[in-house]
């Protein structure tokens, strides 16, 4: 995912440059497959780089732990003061510099800030409820079994329910 932002180069501090991300199925790495890409972002000339804003929805086929399904999570990343340095600054990190033909490549951060987002454990949304056992066992094996699940609105904090 690469923008090209040689008008910002040269121009005064201050000055936005505004593009979208609008892609289908997208492989970030050899192993996260996003869903597709969108995003409304905002590109601003500071004095040594160039601030990257906005923010981007996605989805990842994750398993849910309640029940091994596959399913398809939906997230929103937030990508605030994501700096790249302008050529012949040093950058604080390798991969966030402008190349010298004016361009930036946000793959690599978005692929961070997406494994990032993607919950531990996640959970089915029909699945999240503390009835959710009856959908997952027939009613014979549901007499004798017994399974406290954590309230996944408590964020795994104080007694499960």
């Amino acid at each position: 995912m690469r923008f090209r932002l040689n008008k910002l180069l040269g121009a005064p501090v201050g000055t936005r440059q505004y593009e979208q991300l609008d892609r289908g199925r997208t492989w970030l790495d050899d192993e996260l497959q996003v869903a597709y890409l969108r995003a409304d972002l905002t590109f601003t000339r500071t004095n040594e780089s160039i601030l990257v804003e906005g923010n981007i929805d996605s989805a990842v086929d994750v398993q849910c732990v309640r029940s091994i399904e596959m399913f398809e999570l939906p997230l929103t990343v937030s990508l605030d003061d994501v700096a790249f340095s302008l050529p012949g600054f040093t950058p604080p990190e390798e991969d966030r510099r402008i190349r010298d033909d004016g361009y930036i490549d946000l793959t690599e951060t978005i692929r961070e800030l997406i494994i990032m987002t993607i919950p531990i454990n996640p959970i089915h949304p029909r699945y999240q409820d503390n009835n959710a056992l009856n959908d997952l066992v027939d009613k014979d094996d549901a007499e004798w079994l017994t399974v406290k699940w954590a309230d996944p609105d408590n964020n795994g904090k104080g007694e499960p329910s």
